[in-house]
């Protein structure tokens, strides 16, 4: 039998509140299976968005590999490294996916998130590349 991956009861988002994107949606994805997703609208970029732990849904549940997928599950830094190591999201645009200005910049962004000093990230290993 496949492993559930995600899992989704009766999710609901909206945007600020009061705009619905995603209404009532059950969904269930397990390992090795393909989907067709070609449904290019605002409920399948909050879908995704969701899956990568970015947005959380109004109302509803919403689980990734058995673990309930919540902001506080994601601000757990022991569970987010877990659920980091095994999703990923590349935005459809690639103009946002990279955000900064300098590619130096883009590739320090990660290390300064997880806590690394600036003096760190700006030692003798960045000095040494070459963009």
């Amino acid at each position: 039998m496949s492993e559930t991956i995600f899992e989704l009861k009766d999710v609901h988002y909206s945007y600020l509140g009061k705009f619905p994107a995603v209404c009532g949606v059950d969904m269930t994805i397990c390992s090795g299976e393909k989907l067709p997703l070609s449904e290019l609208t605002a409920q399948a970029s909050q879908r995704f968005a969701s899956f990568d732990g970015l947005i959380f849904p109004d109302r509803g549940e919403l689980k990734a590999f058995g673990a309930p997928l919540t902001e506080d599950f994601i601000n757990d830094s022991a569970a987010s490294r877990n659920f980091r190591s095994k999703v990923g999201l590349v935005f459809q645009n690639a103009d946002i996916q990279l955000f900064c200005p300098t590619v130096r910049e883009d590739i320090a962004f990660g290390p300064l998130q997880l806590g690394v000093s600036d003096d760190e990230v700006k030692g003798d290993y960045w000095k040494s590349l070459e963009f």
